[in-house]
């Protein structure tokens, strides 16, 4: 009985942790910390803490994760700034705390799992009516500041959220097409059905750019795998007919998109120009991407080391582009800021480190798992995705959860 009875607790005790993770992503960065901190402390103070090491030891796309911090660590070997190291290894904990903690998750099974995303589609889905319902109360301002660069509010940074709200229209489809349900199948089946196409459509209410990019390049996945692989044309015809609606009707429907291209395509002419420079949002983000790309050119085998990237980052655009200088950024690209940082060995091994886990017991075949990939990659092309707690979480909280479903360990 005392067994058992310990057993239960660990089991609610770690649902309740990452229920702290998949809320604290969205709302709170305190929450988000406590639930990685208590999946970490369920797995260290424990009587099987060789067991979990071992365990852990065992499983490459484990290890593969934890080599993303291991290369950011080494990087210091040639950093000077040993201040701002230390700054983005913190930053980097997860991939060593959540690889670790998962081994010694009692009871996480795949329905369990579908549960825990689940409830993050249906926060993401209460969260998404409440904006809309925000947004039409305030239509006109809303509107206007459109037209100026800004965004519907949002309660983690919008390019952050708008990612959350593609991996949550991802979940929906995925539940519904597989029938999954927590009790009531038919209205389960509604809600997941009518609760992702509202997403679609908010995704284009909110246009934020990189949620868009990565919509679209989900939905092209899910209906090519439809129609080549599982031979399910209609189901393939549907999502591609959607894209295509989504997309030609998003335009004319909602002037917040409207407003967002037509700003987007005034700050590509003024940057081409080089006028109003300090004015635009995405000046320091060409200046920056510049930067990186023009410190690895200058150091092209080990980078200038992830201590030294931000400052070397702000002497370039200073010197370049002095009109946004004031910013204290590094390189706006998770891409090009590692290759700047570790140059193209560090990002040869960033690569590998990532992608092992995709591959890992076939992990691919997992349509949901590959979504949760092309939203995390398609936003490192321009965003900054693992160098915030809220963007770090995007990408391994979903991914450590599939791959412990498919681990085999006799807990």
């Amino acid at each position: 009985m005392a067994v058992w009875t310990e057993t239960r607790i660990r089991e609610y005790y770690c649902l309740l942790a990452w229920l702290f993770m998949l809320f604290g992503m969205i709302f709170s960065k305190l929450l988000l910390s406590m639930g990685v901190i208590g999946l970490m402390l369920n797995a260290v103070f424990h009587r099987d803490l060789p067991v979990h090491w071992q365990r852990f030891r065992a499983e490459p796309a484990l290890v593969a994760l934890a080599g993303i911090f291991v290369l950011y660590a080494l990087s210091g070997l040639w950093s000077d700034n040993l201040g701002w190291l230390i700054n983005r290894l913190r930053m980097k904990l997860p991939f060593v705390a959540l690889p670790f903690a998962v081994v010694a998750l009692p009871a996480f099974g795949r329905r369990t799992h579908r549960l825990l995303l689940y409830f993050f589609f249906l926060l993401v889905l209460a969260t998404c009516i409440y904006l809309t319902a925000w947004y039409l109360n305030h239509w006109e301002a809303m509107n206007a500041s459109y037209k100026l660069g800004q965004v519907l509010p949002t309660p983690t940074r919008h390019i952050h959220f708008s990612l959350m709200v593609v991996v949550a229209a991802a979940i929906g489809w995925d539940h519904w097409r597989q029938g999954f349900y927590w009790r009531y199948p038919r209205a389960e089946a509604a809600l997941l059905l009518s609760g992702t196409l509202f997403m679609l459509v908010f995704l284009h209410l909110l246009a934020v750019r990189s949620g868009l990019l990565a919509l679209y390049l989900v939905m092209l996945y899910l209906a090519a795998r439809e129609l080549v692989v599982k031979k399910r044309f209609g189901l393939g015809l549907l999502l591609l007919l959607l894209a295509v609606l989504a997309a030609a009707g998003a335009v004319r429907l909602f002037p917040t998109l409207q407003n967002k291209i037509n700003y987007t395509l005034y700050n590509i002419e003024q940057i081409r120009k080089g006028e109003n420079l300090q004015d635009l949002s995405d000046a320091y983000r060409v200046a920056s991407i510049e930067g990186g790309m023009q410190l690895l050119r200058q150091h092209p085998w080990l980078g200038v080391g992830v201590g030294d990237i931000r400052d070397e980052t702000v002497a370039y655009v200073a010197d370049k582009y002095p009109a946004v200088a004031n910013e204290q950024f590094m390189p706006q690209s998770q891409l090009v800021l590692v290759a700047a940082a570790t140059g193209h060995i560090g990002l040869l091994v960033f690569l590998c480190c990532l992608l092992l886990p995709l591959f890992y017991r076939q992990a691919y075949k997992d349509p949901l798992l590959v979504a949760v990939y092309i939203i995390a990659g398609s936003a490192m092309v321009a965003e900054q995705l693992l160098e915030t707690q809220p963007g770090t979480a995007v990408f391994i909280v979903f991914a450590i959860g599939f791959l412990r479903e498919k681990m085999d360990i006799d807990l």
